[in-house]
C-alpha cells in the first residue's frame, strides 16, 4: 500500500492516485572561490530547501484504482484545494504512507512544504480527467528578533522561533477524538510534535493510522 496525505491547519486529504515516481531535489548551497597560489576552492555550507515535485492524476471517474477517504471527489474539489493552499501560503504537511502486504509498515516520510506552482493539464482522449503537475518547496520556521527595553536603559535581543511558546504545554492524558481530526494533528496539537503519530497510533493499538473515527478515545 502505498499512499500519500495533505495536511494543514488538522484538514487531512488522500490523494486520489498516488503518483508513479516522486523526485526529491536539495539545493546546493555550496561556494566556489579562488584563493592566489592556491587555486579554486569549494566553500562547504548547510543544504539548501529540499524541492519535492510529483505529478499526480485527479480521475473524473471513480475508477477501480482510485484510492479514496470519505467518498469520491470530482477533481474540482482537489483544483480547488491546491488553489487555497497556494493563496493562504501556509505550510501543507506531506506524508508519504508505506506498508507492505504483510502488514510490515516501511519507511513514512513527513515533510512540511509550500506550494510554489502547479500546471494542470487536460489530455485529449481522457474526458474529465486531469493531471496535475506539484513543486513543492521544504518550509523551514522563520525565526523572529524580539526587542525589549527596560527602564529606558539598553536592550536585549532575543531569538525566537515563529510560533515558539513561551512556557510546554503539558499534554493531556487522553483525547477524545473530533470530526476533522487526524492522527497527525492530534499529535500536534496535544505533544507538540505530529511527526510523533505513529506512536500514539502503537500506543492505542491502532494498525492504520489514518483511521480513526470521532468519540474515540486515545490514551496519550
Amino acid at each position: 500500500m502505498y499512499r500519500i496525505y495533505l495536511i494543514r491547519e488538522g484538514a487531512q486529504v488522500l490523494l486520489p492516485v498516488t503518483p508513479p515516481e516522486i523526485q526529491v531535489r536539495t539545493g546546493n548551497r555550496n561556494k566556489t572561490t579562488y584563493i592566489l597560489n592556491v587555486g579554486e576552492i569549494n566553500l562547504g555550507k548547510k543544504p539548501g530547501l529540499q524541492e519535492i515535485r510529483f505529478t499526480i492524476l485527479l480521475p473524473g471517474k471513480p475508477y477501480s484504482f482510485v484510492q479514496t477517504m470519505n467518498g469520491f471527489h470530482e477533481p474540482e474539489y482537489f483544483l480547488n484545494l491546491f488553489r487555497e493552499y497556494k493563496a493562504a501560503a501556509k505550510p501543507v504537511q506531506i506524508i508519504v504512507y508505506r506498508r507492505l502486504a504483510d502488514g510490515t509498515e516501511t519507511f513514512c516520510g513527513n515533510i512540511a512544504v509550500l506550494l510554489e506552482d502547479y500546471t494542470v493539464t487536460e489530455k485529449g482522449g481522457e474526458q474529465g480527467d486531469f493531471w496535475v503537475e506539484l513543486n513543492w518547496k521544504e518550509y523551514r520556521v522563520a525565526k523572529s528578533i524580539r526587542y525589549s527595553v527596560k527602564n529606558g536603559g539598553s536592550g536585549q535581543a532575543v531569538l525566537l522561533e515563529q510560533g515558539q511558546e513561551r512556557q510546554s504545554k503539558t499534554p493531556a492524558k487522553s483525547y477524545t477524538v473530533q470530526k476533522g481530526d487526524s492522527l497527525w494533528s492530534i499529535a500536534k496539537k496535544e505533544l507538540g510534535d505530529g511527526t510523533r503519530y505513529r506512536e500514539v497510533a502503537q500506543k492505542n493499538g491502532i494498525a492504520d493510522p489514518n483511521r480513526i473515527y470521532p468519540g474515540q478515545v486515545l490514551q496519550l
